[in-house]
Protein backbone atom coordinates (compact mmCIF):
# COMPACT_ATOMS: atom_id res chain seq x y z
CA UNK A 1 0.00 0.00 0.00
CA UNK A 2 1.62 3.22 -1.14
CA UNK A 3 -0.68 5.44 0.88
CA UNK A 4 -3.85 5.56 2.93
CA UNK A 5 -6.26 8.44 2.33
CA UNK A 6 -7.92 9.86 5.44
CA UNK A 7 -10.70 12.42 5.24
CA UNK A 8 -10.53 15.11 7.93
CA UNK A 9 -12.89 17.89 8.90
CA UNK A 10 -10.12 20.24 10.10
CA UNK A 11 -6.86 20.00 8.16
CA UNK A 12 -4.90 22.29 10.51
CA UNK A 13 -5.90 20.23 13.54
CA UNK A 14 -5.01 16.94 11.79
CA UNK A 15 -1.60 18.33 10.79
CA UNK A 16 -0.91 19.35 14.37
CA UNK A 17 -1.26 15.71 15.35
CA UNK A 18 0.35 13.87 12.43
CA UNK A 19 2.99 16.43 11.45
CA UNK A 20 3.83 18.42 14.57
CA UNK A 21 3.33 15.82 17.31
CA UNK A 22 4.05 12.58 15.45
CA UNK A 23 6.72 14.12 13.23
CA UNK A 24 5.55 12.83 9.85
CA UNK A 25 7.05 14.88 7.01
CA UNK A 26 4.97 16.85 4.53
CA UNK A 27 5.89 15.65 1.02
CA UNK A 28 3.19 17.26 -1.11
CA UNK A 29 0.39 19.74 -0.54
CA UNK A 30 -2.11 21.03 -3.06
CA UNK A 31 -5.68 21.05 -4.33
CA UNK A 32 -7.72 18.01 -5.33
CA UNK A 33 -7.58 18.27 -9.13
CA UNK A 34 -10.73 18.13 -11.27
CA UNK A 35 -9.58 14.79 -12.73
CA UNK A 36 -9.14 13.28 -9.26
CA UNK A 37 -12.50 14.65 -8.19
CA UNK A 38 -14.04 12.77 -11.14
CA UNK A 39 -12.23 9.54 -10.24
CA UNK A 40 -13.37 9.88 -6.64
CA UNK A 41 -16.89 10.82 -7.79
CA UNK A 42 -17.02 13.77 -5.45
CA UNK A 43 -20.31 15.71 -5.36
CA UNK A 44 -20.59 18.58 -7.82
CA UNK A 45 -19.16 21.79 -6.44
CA UNK A 46 -16.88 20.04 -3.93
CA UNK A 47 -13.34 21.38 -3.64
CA UNK A 48 -10.55 19.93 -1.56
CA UNK A 49 -6.96 20.04 -0.41
CA UNK A 50 -4.58 17.09 -0.05
CA UNK A 51 -1.46 16.74 2.08
CA UNK A 52 0.80 13.68 1.70
CA UNK A 53 2.89 12.72 4.73
CA UNK A 54 5.80 10.29 5.02
CA UNK A 55 8.25 9.00 7.59
CA UNK A 56 11.59 10.50 6.52
CA UNK A 57 10.63 10.28 2.82
CA UNK A 58 9.96 6.52 2.77
CA UNK A 59 7.81 5.89 -0.35
CA UNK A 60 5.57 3.16 1.09
CA UNK A 61 2.99 3.44 3.86
CA UNK A 62 2.35 7.14 3.45
CA UNK A 63 -0.69 9.01 4.75
CA UNK A 64 -2.71 11.33 2.54
CA UNK A 65 -4.97 13.76 4.41
CA UNK A 66 -7.90 15.16 2.45
CA UNK A 67 -10.04 18.09 3.57
CA UNK A 68 -13.14 18.77 1.48
CA UNK A 69 -15.52 21.73 1.29
CA UNK A 70 -18.40 21.39 2.02
CA UNK A 71 -17.15 19.34 4.98
CA UNK A 72 -18.49 15.75 4.84
CA UNK A 73 -21.01 14.78 7.51
CA UNK A 74 -20.50 11.01 7.38
CA UNK A 75 -17.61 9.10 8.94
CA UNK A 76 -16.54 5.72 7.56
CA UNK A 77 -16.10 4.14 11.00
CA UNK A 78 -17.36 5.73 14.20
CA UNK A 79 -17.18 3.21 17.00
CA UNK A 80 -19.81 2.86 19.70
CA UNK A 81 -17.06 3.52 22.26
CA UNK A 82 -16.99 7.17 21.18
CA UNK A 83 -20.72 7.49 20.60
CA UNK A 84 -20.94 6.22 17.03
CA UNK A 85 -23.11 3.54 15.41
CA UNK A 86 -20.37 1.04 14.50
CA UNK A 87 -19.40 -1.98 16.57
CA UNK A 88 -15.73 -3.02 16.79
CA UNK A 89 -16.93 -6.27 15.16
CA UNK A 90 -18.42 -4.57 12.08
CA UNK A 91 -16.94 -5.53 8.72
CA UNK A 92 -14.79 -2.85 7.10
CA UNK A 93 -11.65 -0.73 7.60
CA UNK A 94 -10.36 -0.64 11.16
CA UNK A 95 -7.15 0.99 12.43
CA UNK A 96 -4.07 2.73 11.02
CA UNK A 97 -0.93 1.35 12.66
CA UNK A 98 2.35 3.02 13.59
CA UNK A 99 5.48 1.64 15.26
CA UNK A 100 6.77 3.55 18.29
CA UNK A 101 9.70 3.08 20.63
CA UNK A 102 9.50 1.21 23.91
CA UNK A 103 7.90 1.89 26.30
CA UNK A 104 4.66 2.22 24.33
CA UNK A 105 3.05 4.06 27.21
CA UNK A 106 5.22 7.14 26.50
CA UNK A 107 3.66 7.52 23.03
CA UNK A 108 0.25 6.66 24.45
CA UNK A 109 0.55 9.56 26.91
CA UNK A 110 1.76 11.90 24.16
CA UNK A 111 -1.20 11.13 21.91
CA UNK A 112 -3.69 11.45 24.75
CA UNK A 113 -2.19 14.84 25.60
CA UNK A 114 -2.60 15.78 21.91
CA UNK A 115 -6.33 15.10 22.10
CA UNK A 116 -6.66 11.45 21.07
CA UNK A 117 -9.17 9.31 22.98
CA UNK A 118 -7.64 6.15 24.44
CA UNK A 119 -9.46 2.82 24.47
CA UNK A 120 -6.95 1.20 26.82
CA UNK A 121 -3.33 1.36 27.87
CA UNK A 122 -0.83 -0.74 25.85
CA UNK A 123 -1.40 -4.51 25.87
CA UNK A 124 1.41 -7.03 25.33
CA UNK A 125 0.54 -10.26 23.52
CA UNK A 126 1.87 -12.99 21.21
CA UNK A 127 0.51 -14.24 17.87
CA UNK A 128 2.48 -17.21 16.59
CA UNK A 129 6.14 -16.16 16.79
CA UNK A 130 5.37 -12.43 16.87
CA UNK A 131 5.33 -10.49 20.15
CA UNK A 132 3.81 -7.02 20.26
CA UNK A 133 2.77 -4.29 22.66
CA UNK A 134 -0.18 -2.33 21.30
CA UNK A 135 -2.98 0.06 22.11
CA UNK A 136 -5.78 1.72 20.15
CA UNK A 137 -6.70 5.39 20.30
CA UNK A 138 -9.22 7.48 18.39
CA UNK A 139 -7.75 10.38 16.43
CA UNK A 140 -9.24 13.14 14.24
CA UNK A 141 -12.91 12.54 13.41
CA UNK A 142 -12.83 9.29 15.36
CA UNK A 143 -10.38 7.45 13.10
CA UNK A 144 -8.83 4.50 15.01
CA UNK A 145 -5.04 4.66 15.41
CA UNK A 146 -2.98 1.75 16.73
CA UNK A 147 0.50 2.28 18.11
CA UNK A 148 2.78 -0.69 18.71
CA UNK A 149 6.22 -1.76 19.83
CA UNK A 150 7.57 -4.73 17.90
CA UNK A 151 9.27 -6.66 20.70
CA UNK A 152 9.70 -9.65 18.40
CA UNK A 153 8.86 -8.83 14.78
CA UNK A 154 10.73 -10.29 11.77
CA UNK A 155 12.26 -7.89 9.20
CA UNK A 156 9.54 -8.88 6.72
CA UNK A 157 7.01 -7.22 9.05
CA UNK A 158 8.99 -4.33 10.54
CA UNK A 159 11.68 -2.28 8.82
CA UNK A 160 14.98 -2.77 10.67
CA UNK A 161 15.44 0.10 13.10
CA UNK A 162 11.79 1.16 12.92
CA UNK A 163 10.58 3.68 13.85
CA UNK A 164 12.94 5.95 11.93
CA UNK A 165 11.25 8.98 13.46
CA UNK A 166 9.22 9.33 16.63
CA UNK A 167 6.54 7.38 14.76
CA UNK A 168 6.97 5.11 11.75
CA UNK A 169 5.36 5.14 8.34
CA UNK A 170 2.13 3.10 8.17
CA UNK A 171 3.42 -0.48 8.39
CA UNK A 172 -0.04 -2.02 8.52
CA UNK A 173 -3.71 -1.13 8.25
CA UNK A 174 -6.33 -3.44 9.69
CA UNK A 175 -9.64 -4.53 8.19
CA UNK A 176 -12.38 -6.58 9.83
CA UNK A 177 -13.11 -9.50 7.49
CA UNK A 178 -16.46 -11.20 7.17
CA UNK A 179 -15.38 -14.23 5.12
CA UNK A 180 -11.85 -15.63 5.06
CA UNK A 181 -12.30 -17.63 1.84
CA UNK A 182 -13.43 -14.60 -0.18
CA UNK A 183 -10.74 -12.49 1.43
CA UNK A 184 -7.99 -14.98 0.54
CA UNK A 185 -9.20 -15.18 -3.07
CA UNK A 186 -9.25 -11.39 -3.46
CA UNK A 187 -5.86 -10.62 -1.91
CA UNK A 188 -3.99 -13.72 -2.98
CA UNK A 189 -5.42 -14.64 -6.38
CA UNK A 190 -6.64 -11.32 -7.77
CA UNK A 191 -4.07 -8.92 -6.31
CA UNK A 192 -1.19 -11.41 -6.15
CA UNK A 193 -0.09 -10.34 -2.67
CA UNK A 194 1.84 -12.67 -0.39
CA UNK A 195 0.28 -14.05 2.79
CA UNK A 196 2.49 -13.61 5.86
CA UNK A 197 0.87 -14.04 9.27
CA UNK A 198 -2.02 -16.50 9.13
CA UNK A 199 -2.80 -17.54 12.69
CA UNK A 200 -5.37 -17.44 15.45
CA UNK A 201 -4.63 -15.82 18.79
CA UNK A 202 -3.73 -18.51 21.35
CA UNK A 203 -6.29 -18.98 24.16
CA UNK A 204 -3.94 -17.60 26.82
CA UNK A 205 -3.71 -14.26 24.95
CA UNK A 206 -7.29 -14.15 23.66
CA UNK A 207 -8.79 -11.91 26.35
CA UNK A 208 -5.89 -9.44 26.11
CA UNK A 209 -6.53 -9.07 22.38
CA UNK A 210 -10.29 -8.84 23.01
CA UNK A 211 -9.63 -5.92 25.37
CA UNK A 212 -7.33 -4.31 22.81
CA UNK A 213 -9.97 -4.56 20.08
CA UNK A 214 -12.93 -3.81 22.35
CA UNK A 215 -14.92 -7.04 21.92
CA UNK A 216 -16.33 -9.59 24.43
CA UNK A 217 -13.90 -11.84 26.30
CA UNK A 218 -13.56 -15.31 24.84
CA UNK A 219 -13.94 -14.10 21.23
CA UNK A 220 -11.78 -15.90 18.70
CA UNK A 221 -9.45 -13.66 16.69
CA UNK A 222 -7.67 -14.78 13.50
CA UNK A 223 -5.03 -12.53 11.91
CA UNK A 224 -4.21 -12.76 8.19
CA UNK A 225 -1.58 -10.39 6.76
CA UNK A 226 -0.93 -9.64 3.09
CA UNK A 227 2.04 -7.76 1.68
CA UNK A 228 3.94 -7.13 -1.53
CA UNK A 229 6.84 -9.58 -1.59
CA UNK A 230 9.12 -8.86 1.36
CA UNK A 231 8.14 -5.18 1.70
CA UNK A 232 7.52 -4.78 5.45
CA UNK A 233 5.34 -1.67 5.24
CA UNK A 234 1.98 -0.92 3.68
CA UNK A 235 0.69 -4.34 4.74
CA UNK A 236 -3.00 -5.21 5.01
CA UNK A 237 -4.06 -7.07 8.13
CA UNK A 238 -7.38 -8.87 7.90
CA UNK A 239 -8.93 -9.61 11.30
CA UNK A 240 -11.54 -12.37 11.47
CA UNK A 241 -13.64 -12.77 14.60
CA UNK A 242 -14.71 -16.37 14.07
CA UNK A 243 -17.98 -15.57 12.32
CA UNK A 244 -19.15 -12.91 14.82
CA UNK A 245 -18.91 -10.11 12.23
CA UNK A 246 -22.26 -9.97 10.45
CA UNK A 247 -22.94 -6.25 10.09
CA UNK A 248 -21.15 -3.85 7.77
CA UNK A 249 -20.24 -0.29 8.61
CA UNK A 250 -22.99 2.31 8.57
CA UNK A 251 -21.06 4.37 5.96
CA UNK A 252 -18.98 2.73 3.23
CA UNK A 253 -15.31 3.50 2.77
CA UNK A 254 -15.01 6.43 0.32
CA UNK A 255 -12.81 9.55 -0.05
CA UNK A 256 -15.94 11.74 0.16
CA UNK A 257 -16.31 10.73 3.83
CA UNK A 258 -14.38 11.38 7.02
CA UNK A 259 -11.91 8.74 8.20
CA UNK A 260 -10.24 5.95 6.23
CA UNK A 261 -11.43 6.47 2.66
CA UNK A 262 -9.00 4.84 0.26
CA UNK A 263 -6.01 2.51 -0.06
CA UNK A 264 -3.67 3.34 -2.96
CA UNK A 265 -1.64 0.58 -4.62
CA UNK A 266 0.51 0.58 -7.76
CA UNK A 267 0.45 -1.97 -10.59
CA UNK A 268 2.46 -2.29 -13.79
CA UNK A 269 -0.52 -3.44 -15.89
CA UNK A 270 -3.86 -1.88 -15.00
CA UNK A 271 -5.88 -3.63 -17.78
CA UNK A 272 -4.58 -7.05 -16.71
CA UNK A 273 -5.45 -6.34 -13.09
CA UNK A 274 -8.91 -5.22 -14.11
CA UNK A 275 -9.42 -8.51 -15.99
CA UNK A 276 -8.34 -10.61 -13.00
CA UNK A 277 -10.67 -8.68 -10.74
CA UNK A 278 -13.51 -9.09 -13.23
CA UNK A 279 -12.90 -12.84 -13.41
CA UNK A 280 -13.17 -12.98 -9.61
CA UNK A 281 -16.32 -10.86 -9.56
CA UNK A 282 -14.76 -7.94 -7.67
CA UNK A 283 -16.67 -4.72 -8.46
CA UNK A 284 -14.78 -2.07 -10.42
CA UNK A 285 -16.47 1.09 -9.16
CA UNK A 286 -14.68 3.47 -11.55
CA UNK A 287 -13.14 2.12 -14.77
CA UNK A 288 -9.55 3.10 -15.64
CA UNK A 289 -9.19 6.78 -16.46
CA UNK A 290 -6.37 9.30 -16.66
CA UNK A 291 -5.80 11.26 -13.45
CA UNK A 292 -3.21 13.98 -13.91
CA UNK A 293 -1.18 11.77 -16.25
CA UNK A 294 -1.59 8.50 -14.31
CA UNK A 295 -4.07 5.73 -15.31
CA UNK A 296 -6.18 4.99 -12.23
CA UNK A 297 -9.26 3.02 -11.20
CA UNK A 298 -11.35 2.34 -8.09
CA UNK A 299 -12.21 -1.20 -6.94
CA UNK A 300 -14.35 -2.43 -4.05
CA UNK A 301 -12.99 -5.33 -1.99
CA UNK A 302 -14.96 -8.06 -0.18
CA UNK A 303 -14.87 -6.30 3.21
CA UNK A 304 -15.94 -2.78 2.17
CA UNK A 305 -12.36 -1.86 1.22
CA UNK A 306 -12.02 0.76 -1.51
CA UNK A 307 -8.79 0.57 -3.53
CA UNK A 308 -7.28 3.16 -5.82
CA UNK A 309 -5.04 1.29 -8.27
CA UNK A 310 -2.56 3.41 -10.23
CA UNK A 311 -0.41 2.23 -13.13
CA UNK A 312 3.32 2.76 -12.78
CA UNK A 313 5.84 1.59 -15.39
Amino acid sequence: MQSITVGVSDLASALRLFHEVMGLRIEHRGPVSPARARLWQLPAGTVGEMVELSCQGYPIGRMRLVALSPVPREAVRLDTQIGGPDSPLDIGPKAIDFYVRSPAEDSWRELVAAGCIARSKPVRHVIGDVESEECVLFGPDGVPLLIMVGHRHPPTQMRPGSPHGNYSEVPTISIVAGDLAHTRAFYGEALGLSAATDAETAPEFRDRVNDLVGIPHGSRVHFLTYQSGLEPSGKLLLVYFGGQSRRRLTSRMHPSRLGVGLYTHATRDLPALRQRLSDLGAPVEVAPMDVDGTPSMLVRGPNEELFEFVEQR
